[in-house]
């Protein structure tokens, strides 16, 4: 196992000059590992209470906490979310957040098999707007949806978006204005992030009309299949929020950076 991993060192070090030149290593969960890797991640500056403009948020505090239990620091970098999935394919970054696993993601990146997050998403109305639709299925034809651009929003999205009219966004804020204008029909938001925004806009939850529900599903930090250390990063990061899942950090960490 030594040389095992000095060799695997070397090779890390030859492939990646992100890594600091003197090594210190930690044996956890058996394995040795360098605590000096300097991580890094893109934090997508624009899903507050996630991940905000300046990165930080409920996403960004779990991932810190859970790599600290294996004495790993990451840096992040705050991208607009696009970017963080180019940099992503192209290997500029280890690992990225918040990613959806779901059919157009889970071969493109690595995930581990812990979730950072379980998150809702709804199809946002008017009141009073559209009242015969309650299901996805009900959406006519060229209906006009305003969503954040290269978010995911799950599989049964992905079977019905051909039929409906896009508007890519940028900003929550954006897509509540739009659909208080009229400029776009409905809206498809994560609850939290919606109420977020809301908020921060001075206005009361029941403005818009949150009618069902378009997915219930698991957000990763994806990581690179280009990183040399992806797999290592991923495993720690799993063991982390185990860790933190089961000294009930984990709550409190969702709770403190809601606030």
């Amino acid at each position: 196992m030594v040389k095992y991993w000095t060799y695997a060192w070397l090779l890390l070090s030859l492939a990646a000059p992100s890594l600091h030149a003197e090594s210190v290593s930690e044996k956890v969960a058996g394995e040795d590992v360098d605590t000096s890797i300097r991580i890094r991640l893109g934090a997508e500056d624009s899903w507050p209470p996630y991940s905000d403009e300046h990165g930080q948020g409920i996403s960004t505090e779990l991932i810190k906490a859970a790599f600290a239990k294996s004495g790993l620091y990451p840096t992040f970098q705050v991208l607009p979310y696009a970017r963080v999935l180019h940099d992503l394919a192209s290997g500029k970054i280890d690992g990225g957040y918040n990613v959806t696993l779901q059919s157009t993601t889970k071969d493109k990146y690595l995930f581990g098999k812990v979730p950072l997050l379980t998150v809702e998403s709804y199809w946002f109305f008017l009141p009073d707007a559209f009242p015969d639709i309650k299901r996805i299925e009900d959406i006519p034809a060229k209906f006009r949806v305003g969503f954040i651009r290269d978010y995911e929003y799950g599989d049964i999205y992905e079977q019905h978006r051909d039929r409906f009219t896009e508007i890519p966004l940028t900003q929550q804020s954006q897509i509540i204005r739009m659909l208080r204008q009229g400029r776009i029909d409905a809206a498809v938001m994560f609850d939290r992030e919606a109420e977020f925004a809301l908020k921060k806009m001075g206005l009361e939850n029941n403005t818009l009309d949150k009618r069902f529900i378009n997915h219930r599903g698991d957000v990763y930090v994806a990581f690179s299949h280009k990183s040399p250390r992806a797999r290592l990063l991923a495993g720690q990061l799993d063991e982390g929020l185990i860790a933190l899942k089961n000294s009930g950090e984990y709550e409190a960490l969702i709770n403190k950076s809601s606030h």
